[in-house]
């Protein structure tokens, strides 16, 4: 078994940000508690008891499950800087993405948003005639406290068209590191 609290990479290995990191955790089938993985390998006993119920598990029972921290990315971004422009409270506005990953995308600003605000966006991807539409929602902002090259919201696409969907994976592959 590997230790419980390592990071692997699913993608690259470099650890760097573009890693997406998984960690695996055991659970008790009864309580659904977590197990520590340290006290499953001191205990050479087919059976034990859970730490949480009690109950007596088989250590082939024990499920083991996969969970991701928030901070941790499912899907590796691609620092890339592409147009996207979009109405907030009446107002156009016109910004530059600072990364773009499979579910979403990163957009440099210092203009106020809430988190869960949906908003319309279009992409402007090179080699494509047309914008990319996109409806998003917002997930992170982060304008106070921070560098101009930091400051900026988090956007998690809610509706793309598949033709668009890939159309922007291509875009991303080729621009891979």
């Amino acid at each position: 078994m590997s230790d419980a609290n390592d990071k692997s990479s699913g993608r690259d290995g470099s650890g760097g940000e573009n890693t997406v990191y998984k960690r695996k955790k055991y659970q008790c089938p009864h309580c659904r508690e977590f197990v520590e993985e340290s006290y499953l390998e001191k205990n050479p006993f087919p059976e034990i008891p859970c730490m949480s119920c009690g109950s007596m598990i088989s250590t082939g029972t024990v499920k083991e499950i996969e969970l991701r921290a928030p901070n941790e990315r499912a899907e590796p971004r691609y620092p890339v800087s592409l147009k996207v422009t979009y109405t907030s409270y009446d107002d156009f506005i016109l910004e530059y993405t600072k990364n773009v990953s499979r579910q979403g995308m990163f957009i440099k600003t210092r203009r106020p948003h809430e988190v869960h605000d949906r908003v319309d966006l279009s992409l402007q991807v090179p080699g494509l005639p047309d914008a990319i539409h996109i409806v998003g929602e917002v997930v992170r902002v982060c304008i106070h406290n921070t560098s101009d090259e930091d400051a900026g919201i988090g956007i998690k696409f809610i509706d793309i068209d598949e033709k668009s969907r890939q159309a922007l994976i291509s875009f991303i592959a080729s621009h891979k590191s």
